[in-house]
């Protein structure tokens, strides 16, 4: 059976894992906040996290919301499905452990 060409586009990019666990610990973070701030997220740049948030945001697994006020600030959350995506990755690190 060949692999699903949805996993290889997630798999290629990095970041596309660590985003909706940073997501699923912290709830709706500030787009700066998810790059270049380790310990939070090992991701060192914005292109890369801009990358990542595109391929969520295409799979439904991420939402953007601005945060109004005349702002440019973006704020992303997990959606229902991004949730249950973060749960999986979770317990893909519980595997790794054992």
């Amino acid at each position: 059976m060949p692999i699903n060409p949805k996993i290889k586009e997630l798999e290629g990019q990095r970041g596309v894992l660590q985003i909706p666990l940073v997501l699923h610990q912290n709830g709706e973070i500030l787009y700066g906040k998810l790059y270049n701030n380790k310990p939070l997220v090992e991701i060192s740049n914005n292109s890369t996290a801009k990358r990542a948030l595109k391929l969520l945001l295409k799979h439904n697994l991420v939402v953007e919301r601005n945060s109004g006020n005349g702002s440019k600030a973006i704020y992303y959350r997990l959606t229902d499905k991004g949730k249950r995506f973060a749960r999986l990755i979770k317990e893909m690190e519980k595997l790794l452990e054992e």
